[in-house]
């Protein structure tokens, strides 16, 4: 019975580590990710939620998806999870960038940049952003558009 028992555990180990090899293995195959950090001097709307202003760590996930963007507040880890949309540029990025829509008095993001490279992300309009734009629209006004470049470290 005691002998049973060991070769299910050992037969049980054996998978978790011929799993956590796997895993490894995949991490390092995979791209990197892409942290950045950014003080942003204004609260900012990004998937329903109003963040204030602060320093954020921005990371894009490239191990699952790079779809889903992580905003984090440095001082209390208070931040969302936002999917985007890959966006190309005719240029490479100079610098790390967040670029905002700006209507009225009020802020959203809309762009991620890393430097160094061609394409971004890009975050969906909500409907509340679409109607601010809408309404700046008729009243013959343009949407101001505001970038915050990454904070040098």
């Amino acid at each position: 019975m005691k002998a049973n028992i060991l070769r299910r555990a050992a037969g049980f180990f054996s998978i978790l580590i011929l799993l956590a090899a796997f895993v490894a293995n995949f991490s390092t195959h995979a791209a990197p990710s892409s942290t950045t950090v950014f003080n942003v001097p204004f609260d900012f709307v990004v998937a329903g939620k109003t963040l204030p202003a602060g320093s954020y760590l921005v990371v894009r996930s490239t191990l699952y998806s790079k779809d889903i963007l992580s905003l984090r507040r440095l001082d209390d880890n208070e931040g969302v999870y936002v999917l985007t949309l890959t966006v190309e540029s005719n240029a490479t990025q100079k610098d790390s960038k967040l670029v905002f829509n700006h209507y009225q008095d009020q802020y959203f993001l809309s762009e991620f940049w890393t430097s160094g490279e061609t394409t971004g992300r890009k975050v969906l309009k909500s409907e509340k952003e679409k109607s601010l734009a809408r309404a700046v629209e008729k009243r013959g006004m343009k949407t101001e558009r505001v970038a915050v470049l990454s904070r040098q470290q």
